[in-house]
């Protein structure tokens, strides 16, 4: 019976009308309060939960893609930083477009959107170690910040395996690609990765189009 309620929940929070009919501050608190815990994707050291709208295309360490019928996702996940707890706080830009640090129990981030061209945004949401960055149009920046929240709140690490993973000797050699602390207000963090051979974007960008 939980788990129904649960899904349910979901569910609603991410059907449009009901998202649209939100503020940005009631979609934020209202996912992260959630109580729910259930998850669809696996991976090593990490599981977490994607909306049925949402599947994955690309994985490349703690580098994914996930698209809907629109947008790609860009999701990172720092286990280093979550392994090691790092804590950083996050401060308030007036200028941007949104912006508010998120903090619920022991789980803490930031959400922020800077508008990149006309009618289009920069959503960056740093929550509970893991980052998603997804340019969308200004009419879908709701939809976009549930789906984002709703993915990050449900990411649960699992701390065993992560102490065989980035152990005491992996840490020391291995680089974080980027700072999921900082915001990068105009540019995805995704863009500075082709040396990595790390999710290039095309010049033909498929979130650009309308």
């Amino acid at each position: 019976m939980k788990k129904i309620i649960l899904i349910l929940a979901v569910i609603i929070l991410t059907g449009c009308t009901n998202v649209n009919n939100m503020s940005y501050d009631e979609i934020v608190n209202t996912i992260v309060s959630s109580k729910y815990e259930i998850y669809n994707e696996n991976r090593s050291g990490y599981k977490y939960y994607t909306p049925s709208n949402i599947s994955s295309s690309n994985t490349i360490d703690y580098n994914e893609i996930l698209e809907d019928d629109t947008y790609r996702y860009y999701f990172y996940v720092d286990v280093i930083s979550y392994y090691n707890r790092v804590i950083e706080s996050y401060e308030v830009d007036n200028n941007a477009f949104y912006s508010k640090a998120i903090n619920y129990q022991d789980k803490f981030g930031y959400i922020e959107i800077n508008e990149v061209s006309n009618n289009k945004y920069l959503l960056e949401i740093m929550y509970n170690y893991a980052k998603i960055e997804v340019i969308v149009d200004k009419y879908d920046l709701s939809k976009a910040i549930s789906n984002s929240l709703i993915i990050l709140s449900s990411v649960k690490y699992n701390s065993e395996i992560l102490e065989t993973i980035v152990g005491e000797n992996i840490l020391t050699s291995k680089e974080i690609e980027f700072n999921i602390f900082e915001t990068k207000k105009t540019e995805s963090n995704f863009l500075e990765v082709e040396a990595n051979n790390i999710y290039v974007e095309e010049e033909n960008d498929p979130d650009l189009i309308n």
